[in-house]
């Protein structure tokens, strides 16, 4: 028997591949997990956060805080993608 029955993301995500929106959209679920996983403070002191190819870039406020990032880096990478089910981000760079 066939069923008519998807869930509401499967129909969102076949909408967004037909409006070419995926990379959007897959923009939007990186910078929202970047800021969760760093936290609020990490978060204000992170002045722009940009994903284009795979390639996570934030710069930030301090060459301090830089430091202690790149310490995180493969960790924060890896909770990323995990959290969004996909290895979407290839690799993080802070400015």
């Amino acid at each position: 028997m066939y069923s008519n029955e998807h869930t509401l993301q499967d129909l969102l995500q076949q909408a967004f591949r037909r409006l070419d929106m995926d990379d959007t959209v897959t923009e939007i679920e990186v910078r929202r997990m970047y800021n969760i996983l760093v936290g609020d403070l990490i978060s204000r002191l992170t002045w722009s956060l940009s994903f284009k190819d795979g390639i996570l870039t934030a710069r930030l406020a301090s060459a301090a805080l830089r430091q202690e990032l790149l310490y995180r880096r493969n960790s924060l990478l890896e909770k990323i993608n995990d959290n969004l089910g996909r290895k979407a981000v290839k690799e993080i760079r802070f400015l």
